[in-house]
């Protein structure tokens, strides 16, 4: 795909990864650099937990982002800003794992960025500012204030008309 864009001149700016969990992928770190040395920015969707934490591609991320920097942005799955409705959508002992994995890629200099859901029922406002107070308390270079750096999702609705996405 990266040679067709190249060849029909799309212009495409930014390439997507996501999963499951891109980062079960054993390739993954390649194709990262793939798409990177080409010129595009990379968004990777993540949980940020266990796979992102193996060695191999702590280092190769480490790489990516001295060469790549701000090209590369890693958006983290973080459901709530508690605890208790983080881990009802993903399970016990996930809120930890996942902040120990924002808490790596903050202190390593990389552009993040969380992706929240409203499930809730919770204003949008209270919802970004509890993200804010999370954030500030934790120390992460985001701004819960920005959609772009705190994507907030609504809730898949079957009943709803919807865009098609291709």
């Amino acid at each position: 795909y990266l040679d067709e864009i190249a060849s029909l001149g799309l212009g495409t700016r930014e390439i997507g990864f996501t999963g499951g969990e891109p980062f079960m992928n054993p390739d993954i770190v390649a194709m990262l650099e793939d798409a990177l040395s080409r010129g595009h920015e990379v968004l990777v969707l993540t949980n940020a937990m266990q796979p992102l934490q193996r060695p191999r591609v702590k280092a190769g991320l480490l790489a990516l982002r001295q060469r790549y920097g701000e090209r590369l942005q890693i958006r983290v799955s973080l459901d709530h800003y508690s605890r208790a409705l983080h881990e009802a959508e993903r399970g016990d002992g996930t809120w930890e794992r996942t902040l120990a994995g924002l808490d790596w890629l903050a202190a390593e200099g990389f552009r993040i960025a969380i992706a929240g859901r409203t499930c809730w029922g919770e204003a949008m406002e209270n919802e970004r500012r509890g993200y804010a107070a999370l954030i500030a308390e934790r120390g992460w270079p985001i701004d819960a204030a920005d959609p772009a750096a705190l994507v907030l999702l609504p809730e898949m609705d079957v009943k709803a008309e919807v865009p098609e996405i291709s």
